[in-house]
């Protein structure tokens, strides 16, 4: 068999695995109706979240703060009851370190680190960042990096089986820039927009998100070139859109029945 048959063999190989995905794994993002390409199965991911959420609590101890767990309890619960997914077996915990970040993993796994807890003033302002979490989650922004990640791969096998590796680096960096990092800051904006709807649907004021984004983010310096290759929105660029969808927001705060404000202050002092 000659290296041109192999490689058209291999290319028809790789079409017909793209079109059996498109037609089985296309989903409708829930509350932004995005539609996207996801081979994995919801129970993989799941299990993966479940086991990761394992090796995170072994490796960092809960939280003793009062204060701090009982304020997730109350935002966690309040924002899973409008999330609109009943599969997930969901989990809310504060994580002691120093680290300033939070996460959700796949089957609704939530841990925020003390360390983020503490640039907050409030428990709405902490609804914010786990709604941001949980929109990844329901959104099911893991099993669609998981799914971008084997096509490109795949490409670049027969990219450089079919004319070199030379071309195959080129591919690599050009699918990098051009598809992976964009396409990851346009889930974050997603994961903002989804955040944003759910705190206000479970009664928190989301304009907390905008004074949070804006105290937490006073200070630092980013480049231009920092903020392209980046795989977050800068900052300017995330309130800006933050307040560009307040409108909708608080439109969603007002019709919520049992509106909690800003909720618990926080008495850790900013």
């Amino acid at each position: 068999m000659t290296k041109n048959s192999i490689f058209n063999s291999r290319m028809l190989f790789f079409l017909c695995i793209l079109a059996v995905s498109l037609l089985t794994g296309c989903r409708t993002v829930p509350i932004t109706g995005r539609k996207q390409l996801i081979m994995t199965t919801s129970e993989y991911e799941n299990g993966l979240g479940a086991t990761a959420y394992s090796e995170y609590k072994a490796k960092y101890p809960p939280s003793s703060n009062a204060e701090y767990n009982q304020a997730l309890a109350n935002c966690g619960s309040a924002i899973a009851k409008v999330s609109g997914e009943s599969s997930f077996q969901w989990q809310f915990t504060v994580l002691e370190t120093n680290i300033e970040n939070a996460f959700c993993l796949p089957g609704g796994k939530v841990a925020v680190y003390s360390g983020i807890m503490k640039r907050m003033r409030n428990e709405a302002e902490l609804a914010f960042v786990v709604g941001h979490e949980v929109g990844h989650a329901i959104a099911r922004h893991g099993g669609e990096k998981l799914t971008r990640s084997t096509l490109i791969s795949l490409g670049g096998l027969l990219v450089s089986f079919g004319v070199g590796d030379d071309a195959a680096l080129i591919y690599g960096i050009g699918s990098s820039l051009g598809v992976q990092l964009p396409f990851s800051r346009h889930n974050e904006s997603e994961a903002d927009r989804i955040g944003l709807l759910l705190m206000a649907r479970a009664g928190y004021d989301p304009r907390a998100s905008v004074q949070f984004w804006t105290r937490f983010s006073k200070g630092a310096k980013s480049s231009t070139v920092g903020n392209l290759l980046s795989t977050h929105p800068c900052d300017e660029k995330r309130i800006a859109n933050m307040n560009a969808l307040m409108g909708e927001a608080l439109a969603e705060y007002r019709k919520c029945k049992n509106k909690r404000g800003f909720g618990m202050t926080f008495t850790h002092g900013n």
